[in-house]
């Protein structure tokens, strides 16, 4: 489901109010936020963790619900969620999320994003059979993969994947600093069926935050 051009991925950042989402930033990264992300290391949610704040303690949670609740008790000052994928849709599950979790969202960004195959080191192309990473970086590939032969198969996270990749016979869709932390290559750039392929991601604050 895409949004309309104004609202979806792709449009911009948006806050709530105009000025708003620069001093967030700026205040963030004075006072080194700690900022929860779903994943791990690699993962597109530390790249949005990092492009929010560059200075940030960016802080690894297993699941969405694990983001929001690390903001909600104040273990993390905020925290980042995708909402919506330009080409997949919505998220499913992080609306209800944010809304039952007690926290507030302070501000959205666009994440362009480049989905690259990645193999263990000495793999060819030729060699894969399936495709591991997130549903919804699968759907964001869907043709590229259906072209190529290869089956998708679930994970919790594109880094986790990546983390996780022990046969021979499998790739991950997954960034490049995937491939840089857990020692893979690249077999081939760029798989995303559209190439302006994006990302919103909600930034998140406890509901009596400040900022």
């Amino acid at each position: 489901m895409r949004s309309p051009p104004q609202s979806g991925p792709g449009a911009g950042n948006r806050d709530e109010g105009g000025g708003a989402d620069r001093q967030e930033r700026r205040t963030a990264c004075r006072r080194r936020l700690r900022v929860a992300y779903q994943g791990a290391p690699g993962s597109f949610g530390h790249q949005a963790a990092l492009a929010f704040c560059r200075d940030c303690a960016a802080e690894a949670r297993e699941t969405f619900e694990a983001v929001a609740a690390a903001v909600a008790r104040g273990e993390a000052e905020r925290g980042v969620l995708p909402v919506e994928n330009s080409r997949a849709g919505t998220v499913a599950g992080v609306a209800e999320i944010i809304a039952e979790s007690g926290v507030r969202v302070l501000s959205e960004h666009d994440l362009p994003v480049r989905m690259h195959l990645l193999a263990l080191p000495g793999v060819s192309l030729e060699q894969v059979r399936s495709v591991v990473s997130h549903p919804v970086a699968l759907k964001q590939c869907a043709e590229t993969l259906a072209a190529l032969g290869l089956a998708g198969e679930a994970a919790s996270n594109t880094a986790v994947a990546a983390r996780a990749l022990a046969a021979r016979d499998q790739a991950v869709l997954a960034s490049e600093a995937a491939a840089a932390a857990y020692g893979l290559v690249i077999l081939r750039r760029d798989l995303q069926d559209d190439p302006g392929n994006a990302t919103r991601f909600a930034i998140i604050a406890a509901a009596g935050a400040v900022g």
